[in-house]
């Protein structure tokens, strides 16, 4: 599950963020997802979000895995969604996420991205807020997006983590700046909690496509479950 505050973390003083206790009074732009393993080294699922009621659905391939020999892992993944429950505007994406581990202290991430039809959903629906979302420039005639995303999860403490992203467009449809975020994380058993923040509501690659703001920051969270 994901969960983004929908109030902005610099509107307003600390006063203003504690009234409102940092965000929890002002909705949430939440995400659904089940992933299943079909082989050991496949597996597919559906995710959807709030935003736009978009549904995304994919599959991932782990290519290879890191080993003495080889300091990299390889997966593939290609996904679909779609607005208003799958109904219209339907972005495909093929991504390559490339990793490399530090004993069990630091990964590092790397997941170049292309996603179609990118300007088909460059509005958001689904809250009641008004926020700034990346609007035309001169990329705006291009349909689709190429992005970078990158990533670093390092562990402080045997069962924590700190963890950042940032996803920079490089080609295409190209509003507004690369969404990012940082976030501290919890590990138990067979949950991973996480604590957030960050300029973007995305949860899938056409939200992370459209970029995200360039003066706002929100709250969130997400937990995990592994059976």
């Amino acid at each position: 599950m994901t969960h983004r505050l929908a109030r902005d973390l610099r509107r307003g003083d600390f006063g203003d963020l504690a009234a409102d206790l940092f965000g929890l009074d002002n909705g949430a732009i939440i995400g659904l997802e089940y992933r299943f393993a079909i082989a050991d080294t496949f597996h597919a699922g559906i995710h959807r979000s709030i935003l736009s009621k978009t549904i995304q659905t994919f599959a991932r391939w782990d290519a290879w895995k890191q080993t003495d020999g080889l300091p990299l892992s390889l997966s593939i993944v290609g996904s679909i969604e779609g607005l208003r429950n799958m109904r219209e505007k339907h972005q495909p994406a093929l991504a390559a996420t490339i990793s490399h581990v530090r004993s069990d202290r630091l990964a590092l991430y790397a997941t170049p991205a292309y996603v179609g039809r990118t300007r088909a959903a460059e509005f958001i629906e689904g809250h009641d807020h008004d926020h700034d979302i990346p609007g035309a420039d001169e990329h705006s005639h291009h349909r689709d997006t190429f992005f970078v995303g990158l990533g670093t999860r390092a562990r402080i403490r045997p069962t924590a983590y700190l963890v950042a992203e940032y996803a920079p467009r490089f080609a295409g449809h190209n509003p507004g700046r690369g969404a990012w975020g940082i976030g501290i994380e919890k590990r138990t058993r067979g949950h991973v909690l996480q604590l957030n923040a960050g300029n973007s509501f995305a949860t899938t690659f056409g939200q992370l496509a459209r970029g995200g703001s360039r003066n706002e920051v929100y709250l969130g969270f997400n937990i995990s479950r592994k059976f």
